[in-house]
């Protein structure tokens, strides 16, 4: 017994002596699963994401996920809109269209919305998380402070694409 409390001791030990670090981008995105491979469902996402996180902080996750998002896309280091847009391809975050894209002005639509896309309507915008994202992205990319507004959504509302407005500061 007392030699197990000491292995128990000694590897605490060398496990507090490994400094912490948060998670970057690059090193969550290195994937390792041989079996299962590196995608998981949607539906976990969303259990996490509009469920759980519901559930823990209330309606204040929406802002939670609208910083998560923008802080997110802010330090992806990209500095051209096709590239945003060939990562959210890649992630398979939704179809992005651009549909307005002006200096003064820009409007962005998802389709088939990662965290919406299918739910039933329930009378409010959900896709927070991906306004963050997108508007940390596009800030970093036109060099202006920016916020996006969801105004139309699939799984919220019942439209046919979340639409986001983004206005610069």
């Amino acid at each position: 017994m007392i030699m197990a409390t000491e292995k128990s001791l000694a590897a605490a030990l060398e496990q507090a002596a490994i400094p912490h670090r948060n998670v970057d981008v690059g090193n969550a995105l290195k994937v390792v699963r041989p079996s299962l491979g590196n995608e998981a469902g949607i539906a976990l996402y969303r259990l996490l994401r509009l469920v759980a996180l519901e559930d823990i902080i209330g309606r204040g996750a929406a802002g939670t996920a609208y910083i998560a998002g923008k802080k997110l896309g802010m330090s992806l280091g990209i500095g051209k809109l096709e590239d945003f847009l060939a990562l959210c391809h890649s992630l398979k975050i939704g179809i992005i269209k651009v549909p307005v894209l002006s200096a003064e002005k820009i409007h962005v639509d998802v389709y088939e919305c990662v965290t919406c896309s299918g739910l039933d309507k329930v009378g409010r915008t959900l896709c927070h998380f991906e306004g963050g994202l997108i508007a940390g992205a596009v800030e970093m990319i036109v060099k202006k402070r920016t916020r996006a507004h969801e105004v139309t959504c699939i799984g919220g509302l019942g439209d046919k694409a979340c639409g986001f407005d983004l206005e610069f500061r």
